[in-house]
């Protein structure tokens, strides 16, 4: 394991930035990349038993514990692969045994701690949030009472978080306020779609307004950095964008549509200007460091097509194609046996700043919607279905 990650810190270093506009890869739906992802994040949830998807495989450490935030909405994931693969009861019965176990560490305030299972102190928004995210998803998929009793109490304790102007204000990872919270709100909008309860509409709509009233004059968002002293990063801006734009969706809001466009459009020009896109970005979408986050870049591409569908705009799809297949490139695929077969890295250089020396369980994840993404939008598809109203 030891040698695997240093000899891909040294071949990383010595490829330097090729994740460049100009290389292309084959990742067309079906292929290599996405069964070996697949086989991957299958493997991240067999190791914890099917109690939610390993954290990460990592330096030092190998499988990390079970991570209840991104198990969360994973589950959405398996769901939709299940309608695409033939095989939909393997998944589905996979994403109902991660959602049970969810169910039994929500706390009595209807929140779910922060971290990775032993590490978490106090119950979070965006934990939350995302875990909401797939009881929606079950919710529609096979919906029971005791998925809509749980995630009756996250829409309970993310409304609670939040102050008269829809932000969130309690529960905040560091103490901070994060626009990419607005994916929580997201979460609130897909079960008031589904509840039939107006309160939690209104509750997801006052927050993406304030998470649009964060953008500035650069298309980017204010507050949406990890930590303090951080520059924001892709993966929080891609996040504050899927957000937006699945409100979008939920509620017809042409503010939040807009305000994604502006984003996107940033995002294309600064990937035409330099080929690549850093990790960290200033305020003014100047780079603010030399690696690359892969996490961000899958969720950028996933965002550019659904906004290729919904304006026939092709530079959208180009920039995601290429996006995509930066990701494609990094995947390891030289040997079947080893545990981070089909995985993609935090960062690229590996040893980047974000999740470094690690495959983190979220980048395959979202690497796999990307590829589903693609898929759809080759075969011309311009609207979604409805479970993907919940799925991201």
């Amino acid at each position: 394991m030891i040698i695997h990650f240093l000899a891909r810190s040294a071949q990383d270093w010595a490829r330097g930035l090729l994740l460049n506009s100009s290389a292309e890869a084959d990742v067309a739906l079906g292929n290599q990349h996405l069964s070996a992802a697949v086989s991957w994040l299958e493997r991240s949830i067999d190791v914890c038993h099917g109690c939610g998807s390993s954290k990460a495989f990592r330096f030092g450490k190998g499988w990390m514990p079970a991570y209840p935030e991104t198990s969360g909405y994973i589950i959405p994931t398996l769901l939709m692969l299940g309608r695409r693969a033939g095989h939909a009861k393997e998944f589905q019965s996979r994403a109902l045994r991660i959602g049970e176990w969810l169910m039994t560490i929500q706390q009595p305030t209807g929140g779910f701690l922060a971290g990775e299972i032993g590490a978490g102190k106090e119950p979070d928004v965006f934990d939350t949030g995302m875990i909401l995210l797939g009881f929606n998803a079950l919710l529609h998929d096979t919906g029971t009472e005791n998925v809509r009793t749980a995630a009756q109490g996250a829409a309970e304790f993310l409304v609670a978080s939040m102050d008269a102007e829809g932000c969130f204000v309690r529960h905040l990872s560091h103490g901070m306020l994060h626009a990419y919270n607005v994916r929580s709100a997201w979460a609130l909008a897909g079960y008031a779609y589904i509840s039939r309860a107006e309160r939690f509409r209104t509750a997801a709509l006052a927050n993406a307004a304030w998470t649009v009233a964060q953008q500035n004059k650069a298309g980017l968002y204010n507050n949406n950095s990890f930590k303090p002293g951080w520059p924001a990063n892709t993966h929080g801006l891609a996040y504050v964008m899927q957000g937006l734009l699945q409100i979008h969706e939920l509620t017809g809001s042409r503010e939040c549509i807009e305000s994604v466009i502006a984003a996107a459009d940033k995002v294309r020009s600064l990937h035409d200007r330099h080929g690549w896109i850093a990790a960290e970005l200033y305020p003014t979408g100047e780079y603010a460091s030399r690696h690359v986050c892969l996490t961000g870049y899958a969720q950028l591409a996933i965002v550019l097509y659904r906004i290729f569908q919904l304006t026939g705009d092709a530079t959208y799809r180009n920039t995601a194609d290429h996006l995509l297949a930066a990701v494609a490139r990094t995947q390891y695929l030289q040997d079947s046996s080893k545990p981070y077969y089909g995985a993609i890295a935090g960062s690229y250089p590996i040893y980047g700043r974000y999740a470094p020396l690690q495959y983190p369980n979220w980048a395959t994840k979202f690497f796999i919607d990307g590829l589903l993404a693609k898929g759809q939008t080759d075969s011309g598809v311009k609207t979604l279905d409805s479970l993907q109203l919940y799925a991201g």
